[in-house]
């Protein structure tokens, strides 16, 4: 299948719009997952380096007795579809720390219309966490009897828990980011399949990058959900951090209540200097 470019953001392109005016906007709400986090438009977490862009947590300046801030943006425009490329440096790492880049469905309840996470994790320090999570998350009826799943229904726990596969070696966290990052590319055919790749720097194909990329020459890809028409539609894509919350909070050694008190600690700002997103590139390609 040919792809062309459709839509593409690079630097300070994700905040004032790339060339035809398309832009991400900024989050402003509680955080559905629960997390210690005050979303909003903080300038001050936004940075732009060497053509990339820095997606930073409160660290240094956070005061106890508020969440700390953070960003989550997603895109205006809603897709049905796409071959989405990411290409980034580096991954928010830490305890408490759960980043995700995802495709969420709009214009229903969650689940009704579907969410696809490309990239996400939690806690990843070096000696834990370091392989990725794709997971999908839909109302009843998707089932995915596919290699490696590790629940296969996609509605598991009315959705929260979804149905995902583990991501390679080194695909996340902290080693992911020692590697100098890496590639993703998420193939979605509407009604069709889900299929998703991962590159560390060093082995990304050049088509992927460039302006013509041809799946069908990438090699098997580490995850191929099967086909489930009419669950997934009208889904904008998001970047966001949230720390501890319903995942990395439960995952956290001691529980949910320990983390939520090593966020709020101001001793541990330090800890969330390495909670960032660094990147290069964002592309959206139409058949």
């Amino acid at each position: 299948m040919a792809y062309t470019l459709k839509d593409s953001w690079t630097g300070n392109e994700f905040i004032k719009g790339n060339e035809k005016g398309d832009k991400w906007s900024f989050f402003h709400q509680p955080d559905p997952t629960h997390g210690q986090v005050n979303y909003g438009k903080w300038n001050e977490l936004i940075k732009i380096v060497d053509g990339k862009i820095k997606i930073e947590v409160e660290s240094e300046g956070y005061k106890p007795g508020v969440k700390r801030k953070a960003i989550r943006i997603y895109t205006e425009k809603k897709y049905n579809g796409g071959l989405f490329i990411i290409d980034l440096d580096h991954i928010p790492e830490g305890m408490a720390v759960w980043p995700a880049i995802w495709l969420l469905g709009t214009g229903a309840t969650w689940p009704e219309n579907g969410e696809i996470d490309i990239i996400e994790g939690v806690n990843s320090i070096p000696s834990k966490h370091n392989r990725n999570h794709s997971t999908l998350h839909t109302k009843k009826g998707c089932v995915q009897n596919i290699p490696n799943i590790i629940n296969p229904d996609c509605n598991a726990q009315d959705g929260l828990l979804g149905c995902g596969v583990t991501g390679p070696e080194n695909s996340f966290g902290h080693r992911f980011n020692q590697n100098g990052g890496g590639a993703y590319a998420c193939e979605w055919v509407h009604n069709q399949t889900i299929k998703i790749w991962f590159w560390k720097r060093s082995d990304i194909p050049a088509n992927v990058l460039g302006n013509s990329p041809h799946p069908n020459t990438w090699g098997k890809p580490y995850v191929h959900f099967n086909p489930c028409p009419g669950y997934f539609k009208d889904m904008e894509m998001i970047v966001n951090t949230t720390l501890c919350g319903d995942w990395a909070g439960n995952d956290f050694k001691g529980g949910i209540d320990k983390c939520n008190g090593y966020v709020s600690d101001a001793n541990n700002n330090p800890k969330f200097k390495d909670a960032y997103f660094l990147i290069r590139s964002v592309r959206v390609f139409m058949p």
